[in-house]
């Protein structure tokens, strides 16, 4: 018997119990039982047009697709008997024929979804022996290249994540058939502050990072485990380095901070480590002008400097400003520093001008809340925050909810589109927004 509300489903002999609405899929996960896919992903909504995931189903005349067959109690599901593999490689060979053999030199080899199940499900060698079609590559921008389109075939994660999560359509499919394919708006480029998940969603080789690309190999680099540097949200992320040089940025899956995505400053800022113009080396201002030394030189004259002030004016004439983005090892050692120099001035606060609440401030300010409890709050003040640009993975938390029915209001100072479902929406000089608050 089921438990009330609740679904019982037996799949590959193995049962567990769903509530309504369930998809084929999502209990078969349940169960630890991967069934193959391209374009189901678990943040975005169904489409079916991939076909990869069929699996047999009691009495069903044929394979149906497990992300789009709603389970109904007492079914019986097959992922992997002979039926179901039969309708799996023949997707899959349908898949391959258009397919450009350029694994070698793609970015997505050693990473790719199609050539992972092509091992799987593929045959050694093909039968179409006809001329493959060619689809023309696209400009769609600095970061995310649409160099090899070939390779595409249609799963619409790009065209699904844009509408969704960025909130905003920058990609769409036209043509039907073999002439079906993806192309941004006429004269326009994929600009929203998320674009690079599109990169990570792509199955295959057809959407790549501009940065990136043929720079490395994805096996020929190390992983370090990271927090983002640029925003107070803290999303988790994996930094993949060649030697002591960061050649690439990608997300690390947190459902309570940032999900399975990442904003593009987090994702391509890494660039800014290896620009020409950053200063690599110590340098020392000498006759005027800026010479560069070592490491042993530049501590020793900093030391001079150091002490030239302690010893002239006392300790308490040095002050230490700190970058609000460093670590707090980093923090630590230069208060620690500071104070053995007899200095009690370090602060990091760089862009505050009024100090006066300061006093009634106690521990690190936070929400709170955890950030993954926004999604279930009745309702939402937004006050003067341009949130796609300050937090856009908290602004896909509040575009999500609002359409499960969260009630989102914004108070601004400017016209900007949060792309959000609003409420309420209420525009006020800089002047009179803290009477507009009250």
């Amino acid at each position: 018997m089921s438990t009330p509300g609740m679904l019982t489903v037996e799949v590959d002999g193995r049962s567990v119990e769903v509530p309504h609405g369930t998809m084929v899929m999502e209990a078969a996960n349940r169960l630890g039982i991967y069934v193959p896919h391209f374009c189901y992903h678990r943040k975005l909504s169904i489409a079916a047009n991939c076909r990869m995931c069929l699996v047999q189903v009691e009495k069903a005349p044929k394979p149906l697709p497990a992300c789009a067959t709603p389970v109904t109690d007492g079914m019986k599901v097959w992922t992997h008997s002979d039926a179901a593999r039969q309708a799996q490689n023949g997707v899959m060979e349908f898949l391959l024929i258009n397919h450009p053999l350029d694994c070698p030199i793609c970015d997505q080899g050693g990473e790719c979804q199609l050539q992972d199940l092509a091992v799987g499900y593929g045959q050694s060698a093909s039968r179409y022996g006809e001329p493959k079609r060619v689809v023309m590559h696209k400009d769609i921008g600095p970061l995310v290249g649409a160099e090899e389109m070939t390779r595409c075939i249609q799963c619409t994660r790009c065209i699904r994540f844009g509408q969704e999560v960025a909130g905003v359509m920058e990609l769409g499919m036209i043509g039907r058939g073999e002439h079906a394919e993806i192309v941004a708006f006429v004269g326009r480029t994929v600009d929203s502050e998320l674009s690079g998940n599109m990169i990570d969603l792509c199955p295959v080789g057809a959407l790549t990072s501009k940065p990136f690309r043929y720079s490395a190999r994805p096996w020929e680099l190390s992983r370090r485990k990271s927090v983002s540097p640029h925003d107070g949200l803290g999303s988790n992320l994996i930094v993949q380095t060649a030697g002591d040089r960061v050649m690439r940025v990608l997300q690390l899956e947190n459902e309570e901070i940032n999900e399975c995505w990442l904003s593009d400053r987090d994702r391509f800022s890494y660039q800014g480590l290896n620009a020409p113009d950053r200063l690599a080396q110590p340098m020392i201002r000498q006759g005027g002008a800026l010479r560069e030394v070592d490491w042993q030189a530049a501590l020793e004259e900093t030391v001079r400097l150091f002490r030239a002030v302690s010893e002239k004016h006392g300790g308490a004439a040095i002050g230490v400003l700190a970058g609000p983005g460093s670590t707090l090892e980093e923090l630590y050692l230069v208060q620690k520093l500071a104070r053995g120099l007899g200095s009690d001035n370090v602060d990091f606060r760089l862009r505050q001008w009024d100090f006066s609440a300061d006093a009634d401030l106690a521990g690190a300010p936070w929400l709170g809340m955890k950030v993954s409890e926004i999604e279930s709050l009745d309702r939402v003040l937004i006050v003067g925050s341009f949130l796609r640009k300050d937090q856009p993975l908290l602004a896909n938390r509040f575009r999500q909810a609002a359409r499960r029915g969260q009630q989102v209001n914004l108070l601004h100072v400017a016209g900007d589109d949060p792309l959000v479902r609003l409420q309420n929406r209420w525009m006020v000089g800089p002047s009179a927004l803290v009477g507009a608050l009250a």
